[in-house]
């Protein structure tokens, strides 16, 4: 594997500067992995070691699980068995061209400071209660801001996960310049230490008070329109990961040449994406 020297801060949370990032978005929220096989990537992520939350109905047909952070971060498998509306025929086409994720949620915890802000920029916010999603301009309909969901059905097992993962701490974009502008708009901060990884060579890292997000080069798209390309998540004990990983026979990848800090699984393993697990050190 490549590896890949990319600016990223190198403590959790992101030791971002007091800017109108703190106050409008914070960090991530959750990201939405679609999956022809709900069952099959539910249990692939159990392998992984995460702790795996059942979903609920939904009347257009979708049907989805959660993996649940304790801040609220989570990454969301979801699937469409069928084409009922908008939403779920979104998803059910993009599922032709393999599984993957389909969407970036932001955590804004104030949405009418978030849709007043957005407007100044000419963007224009959608508000269904605690989700805002991007009428236009069109290139950045890829984000959702929302306020860490917190359900009255969570569990303690739901966050008990045997990696000692914690937190959804970054997301990695192929090219993504219209993200990384509006980001800068929200008072995303270039982050200032160095981390590696086997994506190939970075472009840029904007940092928040709760995640970064690093952007790579657009010609790190698997299919064209899929920018999304990985996902990194903070975890207690990279140790607990890697014999879990020997265990269970379940290949990943820690570059030589980087801190040694994480490790990393591949797009067939996590269904569409690459996954960092990363160890943060101790304050």
């Amino acid at each position: 594997m490549r590896c890949l020297a990319i600016v990223a801060l190198a403590l959790m949370p992101s030791l971002a500067s007091p800017t109108a990032a703190q106050d409008v978005v914070r960090g991530l929220d959750h990201l939405p992995v679609a999956v022809k096989d709900l069952e099959r990537s539910a249990a692939d992520f159990e392998a992984l070691g995460f702790a795996v939350k059942p979903g609920r109905p939904h009347a257009n047909g979708l049907r989805n699980v959660h993996l649940k952070f304790p801040d609220g971060t989570e990454i969301e498998l979801i699937t469409a068995p069928a084409a009922t509306d908008a939403l779920s025929s979104l998803y059910h086409d993009w599922l032709k061209g393999g599984d993957g994720p389909v969407f970036l949620g932001l955590y804004a915890p104030d949405l009418g400071k978030l849709t007043e802000h957005l407007s100044r920029v000419g963007v224009s916010l959608d508000r269904t209660g605690d989700l805002g999603t991007i009428v236009e301009p069109p290139d950045l309909r890829r984000l959702f801001f929302a306020r860490r969901q917190r359900s009255p059905t969570d569990r303690p097992e739901h966050f008990e996960h045997k990696n000692t993962a914690v937190s959804l701490t970054g997301i990695w974009l192929a090219g993504g310049t219209a993200e990384q502008r509006l980001l800068k708009e929200l008072g995303a901060e270039p982050a200032s230490a160095v981390r590696c990884g086997p994506l190939g060579p970075s472009v840029h890292v904007l940092a928040m008070p709760e995640g970064d997000v690093m952007f790579l080069p657009a010609a790190l798209h698997l299919p064209a329109d899929r920018s999304i390309v990985a996902a990194s998540v903070a975890v207690r004990n990279l140790e607990a990961v890697r014999s879990l990983f020997d265990s269970r026979h379940i290949p990943y990848d820690q570059p030589a040449a980087c801190d040694g800090r994480s490790l990393w699984v591949g797009p067939t393993a996590a269904h569409g994406l690459w996954l960092e697990f990363r160890q943060y050190p101790m304050r």
